[in-house]
Order: structure tokens, then sequence, then C-alpha cells
């Protein structure tokens, strides 16, 4: 398996090609995923299943936050790229792994899962400091 990731958003920006160079010089496949793609199984924009039948199109508004999927070959490889990026400066609120449990989810669902609990996280945060 050969490790890749997702990232929504962040096509043509600084911030994504420079988050395609980390992932890139990591030995990752990068993939930028466009909106009308946001109903395809993540793992399958992954290449890490097969698309049975027609893909469908997507035809709503999607979302702009930036967000990114990983799918690494090991843990090692994951922490390094998150290494990388953090000595770089680069934030992307949104991360996940794509795992057994989600790889069957569109973007959107994922989207909507990490951004909850992206917000519950904050609210942590905050109540610790009170």
């Amino acid at each position: 398996m050969k490790s890749s990731v997702l990232c929504y958003n962040l096509k043509g920006t600084k911030k994504g090609k420079q988050i395609a160079m980390i992932f890139g010089f990591l030995g990752y496949k990068v993939r930028h995923v466009e909106k009308e793609e946001y109903h395809v199984p993540i793992g399958v924009l992954a290449g890490a299943d097969k698309m049975e039948g027609e893909r469908p199109v997507f035809e709503e508004e999607g979302f702009s936050d930036e967000m990114l999927v990983m799918n690494a070959e090991s843990e090692e490889m994951m922490d390094k790229a998150l290494f990388l990026m953090r000595k770089e400066g680069l934030k992307v609120g949104l991360k996940a792994m794509l795992t057994p449990s989600n790889r069957e989810w569109t973007s959107t669902a994922l989207h909507d899962e990490i951004q909850k609990e992206h917000e519950y996280m904050k609210e942590m945060e905050r109540n610790k400091k009170d």
C-alpha cells in the first residue's frame, strides 16, 4: 500500500503547495479532491478501494474548510508528515486518518464528523482555562 493524502480546499494555495511538498517528499501520493467528488467514498479517493458502478456526481454546496485525510503505510509515516507540518507552521484544523470505519464515508460525512470533534476539543480546551 502506498501512502496517500487527500487535500480539500488547498489546491492552488501557498499552504497547499507546501503540504504537497512535505507529503510528496515522504513518498505520499498527494490528491487534491474536487467538490464534484465529495460523494465518492474516501477509501476510493485515497486509492485504497475500488469504485463499484458509476461515480455519483456531487451537486450540493459542499464545504470550504481545509481538510486532510491521510492513508499512511505506518504510524511513523504519519508522525513524520505531521511533525514536518508543525515545523513549517502549517495548520489544517480538520485532519483524519483513513480507517476501516470511515473508508466508505463520503467527504462531506467525514467533514461533518471531524468538524463536530474539532469543535468539541476546542470547547474542552476553553473549559480547562476557566
